[in-house]
């Protein structure tokens, strides 16, 4: 290759015919020109592969040879919503230094020979990860055979499926598309946990024949990814993470299928998708509307004029933003009214909406025209759908085009937050009306009175359910009224028997306890109704409409189950008085209890906190003549400083706040907006809306001076942060931008390292423990930085993206904890991690409006969260009832408690365990050790009865370490881990007396040790074995006789280990249709309780096991991660998949019957429970990095709600509830 021949390729001469034979030569000498970039200079044109790539289209283009493939006119250089195939490859452009950071990353797991051969790529919804895969890899694999899937519902079938297809006479390599449907489409647990446990066994590097794998995935799941070591580990060693494209990028993205098709741009249309694309989003956000910037592009070219894209066709075509909803609502406007009640189902049926995402779902095509009530007109209106280009249709299937329409069409946005609201209602509906079709239809299956009253609801919202659901309802109705027809009959037969006088006056009496029986059961359904629809938007109305529901039928389990929920959510009291506008800013000072709101009223006020609700003091400080944007105390807390949009900086003598007094005023020539005081107090800090930077000296109040006036920005600054040593500010600007000072010198400012881009505009910043800087954008999006080398600051953690509008306010609370307040009318919970800062729970309304401002109070050593916002009201948070902090940084994998109760063990994700001290009030941190496991393996925790000593697994399997607690403090090793071949069963229980453990020996047998001496344990007999699936849980009978093994099989193995020596085989138990993932046994040793996959508990009655055969009861609820009874042996709790918590009555063992609904917990995604043995009825949980106790009985939930303000009446609580307690007495005397 010489010099000249490259020469003549950049100016279009000598052209080779395939842009292929031209690539790896580029390839080699790009890697060659970057090497030496470092010492001589390189133009940067002649490194990027997509121009080089241009240039030669182009350079076809101009020798008038045909493009490599010249698209008919119907046939679009553009794929519009959809992604790109394989045999789009040479329409692909922009992403060429992804794809060598894939093929890197796949170079690099092949080479380890030590990691899976596993590479993650990472990126928001829309980034280009599916286009990556197969337009980038799939076409272009390197050698190897490229296999491409998606997991869908059952993903470990998909991938056996998969994986069959495997050849011997070349690598492979498999490309995972949409790895978000394991937690989307996937429902079953076990089935996603044997994708992983395939997955990982076929990319081991010591496998017979490893695969290499690429597994796509979206960043908003990555709570969800974490929970597997595998995908947490690929997270680590082998990840791309797929972000904005560059300028460059996106202008390949635009020109170069246009060019490939032979085709030319306007240069104004570049430059101006260009300048949209900036406008409209920030970095992540361009990402996320690639297949919006593809979508407009391809309405451009449908309106080209010739072989030109211009301009005005952009512009018809809707332009960046408007292009989907134009195309969307031009679809819909063509439906006739039925059609659009039946393009509403479908579309709402091809999209999962839950509690933190919404993504696409995949429906069988045959499916949804079946349960359709008018088939005919289901087909119609699919393929208007599909005409329309937002539904696809591949195998059978219907699909959206794109996970953006849901977020880009207003229309399918608001259907998308009704979903929210009564989407699961609807799901729960028509399950169980698949479940009677599938049974044969039988009576009992139907719903009663008060069920259908849910369905009342969910039809009543705007939405629809399918024909097997309304045929399920209707059914349903016709039972009720033929059952309460049955009734009146009978009455009346029994009324004929009576004395003929008294017919009369029975009837009378009948029918008005009918009546009054039939009024109370509709206003006891409408409060749980409006408890249950307020419960997201305003918790206080929630909480009081559940009361109510209670005081009026205290012993109705529904009602019970409803008043024990209100525990999960916050209590939020609003303040009586308001502003007349807006709040944009809230101060507070701890010592003196006061706060300080500014407002668009121009006023200032003062508050003083009372009991939990802030009450106004005086009428406001007046005296700025525009909105108030921001106040802040200095560190006394005597005076007070305000910045407005009038261009001036007021303070406030404030030491009697019921006669403040005005000081001085200095104009800084622009609009303020936002304003902090430096620690000494003897300075302000001053934002501007011209992006200017004013240090005020106020060390005379009366009198303030500008000491500097800085150009810091290139648009308005709308956040500052002062850091807890005092030392540095931070600065957040519209222009995208941070800037970090310096403020260690009194009375000087500068900056500390270049700016740090955010790509997106600063709405928010706040300072935390060890110098993390939180950053709100504009977009919704919080990151985070760390500046703790401040001459490198670096982002720490990935963006998160939980709020739908702009984050407005930050707050750092004690424990690694955090809250962020946003325009979408939420505030959502943080905690540190050693990865970053995760979400803790859901966004929780409650605010009324956008949320602009927030503050912390500590009172008591209880943190209080204080909001404000669009309503003018101030807002004082108590933390959820349940809820117990506790300070971790990992996320919890098992857990347990002594017999007494004082203690409990848990299990991290980082291989760690703690010890924690239990009281009614709190737990505490007592002492923590790491258990030898391997890098991102959890801990499983099992606790000997005495509390002496705990055994803590790997939860991967492979081995168990025995404990010494006798000082909680200072947990010791005792002797070395137990040999095991375990590789995926982590299963371990004591006998009651402590002398017997018992453990998986490998994943297909049990072992049992003698550890009376647990310094030395020993193995007791040989390893029991009976089945080929492994082992998922493990319970032991309180005589210690019997243990049993739940297995991936679907069956329960019992052994008796009377003689531990000797285990024998008593029973193979069969019923259960997936596998048995918790077990426990009753107090009286004759019960087991089993929680399978398959959404069911069955009691089983293992007394007489002669014929090694045990009868069972069966109740259908969500499936069972754990199960725990309390100590009188009457009460069972479960804890599901689906984030609930349900308790059981078990005073019959045979007949377990639900005490209500379920608890619903919303704030993690596994949960272990224990009933709490510290006095009174409790359940302890914990999940994810939560901590909760429940109080199970609702006489005292009641009785703590009335010693709260919460039964008062609330201003700023919902004024339009459906339902009236005017007439109920909801604390009696």
């Amino acid at each position: 290759m010489t010099v000249q021949r490259i020469s003549d390729w950049r100016r279009g001469n000598r052209v080779p015919a395939t842009f292929e034979s031209v690539l790896p030569a580029l390839s080699v000498l790009i890697a060659d020109a970057k090497e030496r970039a470092q010492a001589e200079t390189v133009d940067t044109t002649l490194l990027d592969l997509g121009r080089w790539r241009i240039a030669w289209q182009q350079a076809k283009n101009d020798q008038g040879v045909l493009a490599l493939r010249v698209r008919e006119p119907d046939h679009p250089p553009y794929r519009g919503l959809s992604s790109y195939r394989a045999e789009d490859a040479d329409l692909y452009f922009g992403r060429d230094t992804a794809r060598e950071a894939v093929l890197e990353a796949i170079a690099t797991v092949e080479r380890d020979g030590e990691i899976p051969r596993l590479v993650l790529v990472v990126g928001v919804s829309g980034a280009g990860k599916s286009s990556l895969l197969a337009a980038g890899l799939q076409a272009n694999p390197q050698a190897r055979a490229p296999i491409l899937l998606s997991p869908g519902a059952r993903p470990s079938d998909t991938l056996r499926a998969a994986l069959g297809r495997v050849r011997g006479d070349r690598d492979t390599l498999l490309l995972i598309d949409q790895g978000e449907e394991l937690f989307t489409l996937c429902e079953n647990g076990a089935d996603r946990r044997a994708f992983v446990d395939e997955l990982r066994h076929r990319t081991a590097p010591d496998a017979a024949r490893p695969v290499t794998a690429v597994l796509a995935i979206r960043s908003d799941f990555f709570n969800d990814l974490i929970q597997y070591p595998l995908l947490a580990r690929a997270m680590k060693d082998a990840s791309v993470i797929v972000g904005a494209m560059t300028e460059a990028e996106l202008r390949d993205a635009v020109v170069g299928p246009a060019l490939a098709c032979g085709l030319k741009a306007e240069p104004a249309l570049v430059d101006v998708i260009l300048r949209d694309l900036d406008a409209a989003t920030s970095d992540d956000g361009k990402a996320a509307l690639l297949p919006l910037l593809s979508h407009v592009l391809e309405a451009t070219w449908s309106r080209r004029q010739g072989r030109t894209l211009t301009l005005q066709a952009y512009r018809d075509a809707g332009g960046m933003a408007g292009s989907v909803a134009a195309t969307a609502e031009r679809a819909w406007s063509g439906l006739t009214d039925d059609e659009k009640r039946f393009a509403r189902a479908i579309l709402m049926t091809l999209t999962v909406v839950g509690p933190r995402s919404v993504t696409r779902n995949r429906v069988s095509h045959r499916a949804i025209v079946d349960e359709s009530t008018d088939p005919a007109l289901t087909e119609t209106v699919i393929a208007r759908l599909v005409d329309a280009r937002l539904v696809m249709v591949h195998d059978g299937e219907l699909e959206l085009l794109h996970d953006a329409v849901p977020r880009v069409w207003p229309r399918m946005a608001e259907w998308v937050s009704e979903e929210k609201e009564f989407g699961p209602a609807r799901h729960r509906i028509e399950e169980d009306a698949r479940a009677w079709s599938a049974e044969g239809q039988p009576a009992e299956l139907l719903y009663d009175a008060k069920r259908l009253e849910t369905v009342d609801v969910v039809t009543g919202s705007g939405g629809s359910i399918n024909r097997i659901a309304r045929e399920f309802v209707a059914e349903s109705a016709r039972r009720q009224r033929e059952l309460s027809t049955r009734r009146r009959m009978t009455r009346a037969a029994a009324a004929l028997l009576v004395v003929a006088v008294l017919v009369a006056a029975v009837l009378v009496i009948i029918q008005r306890h009918t009546v009054l029986r039939e009024r109370t059961d509709a206003e006891v359904t409408a409060l749980i109704r409006e408890s249950q629809r307020t419960e997201s938007f305003d918790p206080v109305v929630s909480t009081r409409m559940a009361l109510a529901a209670y005081r009026i039928r205290p012993n109705d389990p529904e009602t019970q189950a409803r008043l024990l929920s209100t525990q999960s959510g916050p209590v939020i009291h609003a303040s009586a008085e308001r502003h007349a506008g807006k709040i944009s800013g809230l101060a507070y000072h701890a010592a003196h209890r006061l706060l300080a709101s500014a407002g668009d009223d121009a006023r200032v006020r003062l508050w003083s906190l009372t009991g939990d609700v802030f009450a106004a003091v005086g009428d406001g400080l007046r005296g700025h003549s525009r909105s108030v944007t921001s106040v802040a105390f200095a560190p006394d807390g005597g005076v007070l400083a305000s910045a407005s949009y009038d261009d001036t900086v007021r303070l406030w003598d404030v030491r009697d706040p019921k006669h403040p007094r005005a000081l001085g005023v200095l104009n800084v020539s622009a609009p303020a907006l936002s304003i902090v005081y430096a620690t000494d107090g003897r300075s302000i800090i001053v934002g501007c809306e011209d992006g200017g930077l004013t240090l005020i000296d106020v060390a005379d109040p009366a009198a303030p001076r500008p000491i500097e006036r800085i150009p810091a920005h290139a648009d308005a600054i709308r956040a500052l942060a002062v850091s807890l040593d005092g030392t540095m500010v931070a600065s957040g600007g519209d222009d995208h931008t941070i800037r970090i000072w310096s403020i260690a010198e009194p009375g000087r400012i500068g900056p500390l390292g270049a700016p740090l881009t955010t790509g997106n505009a600063v709405h928010a910043l706040a300072f935390g423990e060890d110098d993390h800087l939180a950053v709100g954008t504009a977009s919704g999006t919080v990151r985070m930085w760390t500046l703790a080398d401040r001459a490198a600051p670096r982002e720490f953690g990935l963006p998160q993206t939980l709020h739908y509008a702009a984050v407005d306010a930050l707050l750092f609370g004690p424990g690694g904890q955090m809250a962020s307040g946003s325009a979408d009318g939420t505030v959502c919970l943080w905690q540190q991690t050693a990865a970053g800062f995760q979400p803790f729970g859901r966004p929780v309304g409650g605010n009324r409006g956008a949320v602009s401002a927030l503050q912390l109070a500590v009172l008591a050593d209880d943190a209080h969260l204080i909001s404000a916002g669009a309503d003018g009201r101030v807002r004082f948070w108590t933390r959820p009832s349940a809820d117990i902090p506790v300070a971790t940084d990992t996320p919890f994998t098992s857990m347990d408690l002594d017999h007494s109760g004082t203690h409990m063990v848990t299990g991290g994700a980082d291989g760690r365990f703690q010890v924690w001290t239990v009281t009614r009030d709190r737990i505490a941190p007592a002492g923590e050790a790491r258990a030898d496991l391997p890098p991102y393996h959890g801990a499983r925790v099992e606790i000997r009865p005495d509390g002496a000593v705990l055994a803590a697994a790997d939860t991967e399997g492979g081995g168990v370490q025995l404990w010494g607690l006798r000082d909680p403090a200072r947990p010791v090793p005792l002797g070395g881990p137990l040999p095991l071949r375990t590789r995926y069963f982590a299963g371990t229980g004591f006998t009651p007396d402590g002398k017997v453990l018992v453990t998986g020996d490998d994943d297909f047998s049990i072992r049992l040790w003698d550890i009376a001496d647990p310094a030395h344990p020993r193995p007791l007999g040989t390893a029991a074995a009976d089945t080929t699936r492994s082992f998922r849980s493990l319970a032991i009978s309180p005589d210690g006789t019997l243990v049993a093994a739940g297995a991936g099989d679907a069956a329960i193995y019992l052994w008796d280990i009377g003689d531990p020596h000797r285990p024998v085989l008593r029973a193979r138990l069969t019923g259960h249709e997936g596998p048995v993932s918790a077990l426990v046994f009753a107090a009286d040793g004759r019960h087991l309780f089993s929680g399978g996959d398959d959404e069911s508990i069955r009691s089983w009655d293992v007394g007489d096991l002669s014929g090694g055969r045990a009868p069972s009861t069966v109740v259908r609820t969500a499936s069972a991660t754990d199960l725990s009874i309390d100590g009188s042996g009457r009460r069972l709790v479960s804890a599901g998949v689906d984030q609930t918590v349900r308790l059981w009555d078990i005073g019959d063992p045979a007949r377990p019957i639900p005490l209500g609904s379920s608890i619903s917990t919303d704030i993690g995604s596994r949960w272990f429970v224990r009933f709490d043995r510290t006095g009174g009825h409790r359940v302890l949980g914990i999940a994810d990095w939560a901590s909760e106790r429940w109080i199970t009985d609702p006489a005292e939930v009641a009785a703590q709600l009335c010693r709260t303000s919460v039964v008062g009446p609330d201003p700023g609580s919902a004024a339009d509830s459906a339902v009236s307690l005017a007439d109920i007495d909801l604390c009696p005397k």
